[in-house]
């Protein structure tokens, strides 16, 4: 997948995310909001995982049959919050029409991961990037 792919998927994700959690606090408020926050305004608590680091978390998990345990320290989450946030943005993705196909081998560790990658001819840089 490209970076314009990646992009696209992302929007389309980030759309049908807001309709969704809309229709579900609306449901759960038994109508609209009585008042609508300011353009960019985030309201509530922030969650652990943005959308990136789920698509990334389903990706691994549903391509290359990565187990959850393995994935969660990627993250810096625990497997619990890990597994619903790879099971709504399959939900996600279901809707948008988009499938993810697994490949035929079955990645038990992290290292399965990185050794994959290197017969692939995908490096990675090993300078870290400060923030100043």
């Amino acid at each position: 997948m490209d970076h314009d792919q990646w992009d696209r998927l992302i929007g389309e994700l980030a759309t049908a995310r807001e309709t969704h959690w809309e229709e579900d606090l609306r449901q759960r408020r038994g109508g609209d909001r009585q008042k609508t926050p300011a353009a960019g305004l985030y309201t509530g608590r922030r969650p652990g995982l943005t959308l990136v680091d789920r698509l990334l978390a389903t990706l691994l998990y549903e391509r290359f049959r990565l187990a959850q345990v393995a994935i969660a320290p990627l993250f810096a989450v625990v497997p619990v919050p890990l597994n619903r946030a790879i099971s709504q943005t399959r939900c996600l993705l279901h809707k948008a029409g988009h499938t993810i196909e697994p490949i035929s081998t079955h990645l038990a560790t992290l290292d399965g991961l990185t050794d994959l990658a290197a017969r692939l001819g995908i490096t990675r840089d090993p300078v870290i990037k400060t923030a100043s």
